[in-house]
């Protein structure tokens, strides 16, 4: 009843008269200091403008595009004139279709494109309250916040991306109607039609980029390169995958892979491997995993990780575990590559934020016990009392507390597979022994059980400081030592492998927009700039954490100096004959020794970085010590 506007208004109390949305709508209006006694001509784009907001809403247009004019079609055959509208994020109609006579009427009350409807704008209506809710909702005639939009009765329903965020919205308009369910049902498919054509241009896009990877991958990595579609058929194999079956490659496509790879060994050329497994997914799809293909060389991938089939797509293509081009990533990774195959422990040490999980993630996926599990213990994060527990399991009524029935430890867990123990320089000395003990009788004894456990178990530890230092301070066992450190790999910084940044920024804006439900962002040149004269203390993490920052908080399709944090801007390349971050670097080394008189390990740990790096930085400098 109109009566109930006009009481409100007028300061009196109608809220059980008043349907609840409504009501809290008409509440927020008045806080947000709408007037409603008459039509606001506020935030209106001009036409350059609203071109622009289309074309940044590109992907939302061509979705909706089919769906207007049929919605449209299913209005018709009544006496009411509707207008079917198309919304963005922010409530501007970027989209409108419908009745001349009535599209002409509504654009009095600016009901058209360019005009954003945002509660805080234009009072209680069914565009704003859609977007704040995320919740269909109708807004029929005096229930509209502003007196002149009385005459509508509108229905909108968000349109929702994967993660159910509100990326639009499709409000259908009319004259004022009481028919509330009929065409908020009509509106709500709409919407729902909406979601699924951008789904489809979701999966359109990633077979597309999967296509052009896979494209890329097969004509540049020294790698065993094969496409299978869901039928089993080789689509696609490159030149050095057909070498490796020793056929040519016009030879293998359009066969059957369970013809190709018949052996369950897999094949031998020259002394390279390529393996090959088969498995179905929901009884039809094909998934392949191909292991690592080292050249003769000894040189490995600049991009390792599992080959993946996307569902419905007919290419496979790379998973990434460990992003980069440079020197110094294909020198880890051929590292990296080459200890996979063995079963010997590895020691991985590196500044905070390199990736040690992720290369240790990286061997598990190479190695033959990929098929197995991968777990990993944080020993920093567990008290002294229960890094045992979580080591080794416990049995029931072990101690005080003990789950019932007892509960496994990581290394029954990992059984067959690798076990990560990241900061083990953490770990208490009675966890040490008990660890030794593990490894060097392959077999583990939960606490308060007398009975033991043989396991098979690959052992992977990992460390910011040098452990070295650690055994001669006697916080770390030197037995344990060296039954760890039977392979070494040392992680370069982010500011060792510069040249990274360009492959692994666009990798986490990607990741970034996916978790906030944005479209893929841009990025300008000038960016990479300020990002390539950091010193990224915090390595990978910390440029992981600055793009997701910088995704959150951008307002245009392109990321731009603007949205960098304000550290990053302090930071510009100079024109200077030697680079400013090697300089700095420089002074820090020249700084370091001189507070430990020369003395490399202090020195080393002083700089928060392992021994062997400093050497190759004192060489590399030019030092004299």
């Amino acid at each position: 009843m109109s009566n109930h506007w006009t009481r409100f208004m007028n300061g009196e109390s109608v809220e059980a008269e008043v349907a609840p949305s409504i009501y809290r709508s008409w509440q927020r209006s008045k806080e947000y200091r709408v007037d409603h006694t008459l039509t606001s001509n506020q935030d209106i784009l001009s036409k350059p403008r609203l071109n622009e907001r289309r074309d940044a809403q590109d992907a939302l247009i061509r979705a909706s595009k089919p769906v207007l004019p049929y919605i449209f079609s299913l209005l018709g055959g009544t006496s009411t004139s509707y207008t079917v509208l198309l919304c963005d994020y922010e409530g501007y109609i970027i989209e409108a279709t419908g009745d001349a006579p009535f599209m002409s009427k509504a654009q009095k009350v600016n009901l058209s494109p360019g005009a954003s409807w945002r509660e805080e704008i234009r009072g209680t209506n069914a565009i704003g309250i859609a977007l704040r809710d995320n919740a269909p909702i109708s807004v029929l005639g005096w229930e509209h916040f502003v007196r002149d939009n009385h005459f509508l009765a509108c229905w909108a329903a968000p349109i929702q991306n994967s993660q159910g965020t509100p990326i639009g919205v499709l409000d259908i308009s009319g004259e004022a109607s009481h028919d509330r369910e009929k065409v908020l049902y009509v509106a709500r498919m709409g919407a729902n039609m909406i979601e699924k054509n951008l789904q489809l241009f979701d999966l359109e896009n990633q077979l597309k980029f999967y296509q052009e990877g896979a494209k890329l991958a097969s004509s540049l990595l020294k790698q065993g390169f094969l496409a299978i579609d869901r039928n089993g058929v080789v689509t696609n194999i490159n030149a050095f995958g057909a070498a490796l079956l020793g056929r040519r490659q016009e030879d293998i496509i359009g066969q059957l892979a369970g013809d190709i790879f018949s052996s369950p060994k897999g094949w031998m050329l020259s002394g390279h491997s390529l393996d090959l497994h088969l498995k179905n997914h929901s009884g039809k799809e094909i998934a392949s995993h191909l292991k690592r293909v080292v050249d003769e060389a000894g040189h490995s991938l600049g991009i390792v990780g599992t080959l993946e089939i996307a569902k419905d797509s007919s290419m496979i293509c790379p998973k990434p575990l460990w992003i980069g081009h440079s020197q110094a990533t294909r020198q880890i990774l051929a590292r990296a590559s080459k200890v996979a195959a063995t079963h010997s422990s590895v020691l991985i040490h590196g500044e905070s934020g390199t990736g040690k999980e992720i290369i240790a993630r990286t061997i598990h996926q190479l190695s033959p016990r990929r098929e197995a599990p991968f777990i990993a213990l944080n020993c920093a994060s567990l008290s002294a009392s229960l890094v045992e527990s979580e080591l080794f399991g416990y049995v029931e009524g072990a101690f005080t507390g003990a789950r019932r029935g007892g509960k496994p430890g990581k290394f029954e867990l990992a059984e067959k597979g690798t076990i990560f123990l990241d900061e083990i320089g953490d770990m208490p000395l009675n966890a040490q022994v008990a660890l030794l003990r593990t490894l060097q009788e392959k077999e583990v004894s939960r606490i308060g059980d007398t009975k033991t456990t043989k396991i098979d178990v690959r052992v992977i530890a990992a460390s910011h400081e040098d452990l070295s230092a650690l055994v001669a301070r006697e916080r770390f066992r030197l037995d344990l030592y060296y039954r760890l450190k039977v392979v070494t790999l040392e992680l370069p910084p982010l500011r060792e492998r510069i040249e990274d940044i360009r492959d692994l920024v666009p990798y986490f804006i990607r990741k970034a927009c996916e978790s906030f439900g944005n479209p893929l962002l841009g990025i300008h040149e000038e960016v990479y700039e300020h990002l390539l004269a950091y010193p990224w203390p915090g390595n990978v993490r910390e440029l992981e954490n600055c793009i997701e920052s910088m995704v959150a908080l951008a307002d245009g399709p392109f990321l731009t100096t603007k949205d960098l944090p304000d550290e990053f801007k302090l930071f510009v390349p100079e024109t200077e004959p030697e680079p400013l971050l090697e300089q700095q670097a420089k002074q820090a080394i020249l700084y370091a020794l001189g507070q430990t008189k020369g003395k490399i390990a202090p020195a080393a740990k002083l700089l928060g970085i392992g021994r062997n790096t400093l050497y190759r930085k004192i060489k590399k400098m030019d030092i004299q010590i």
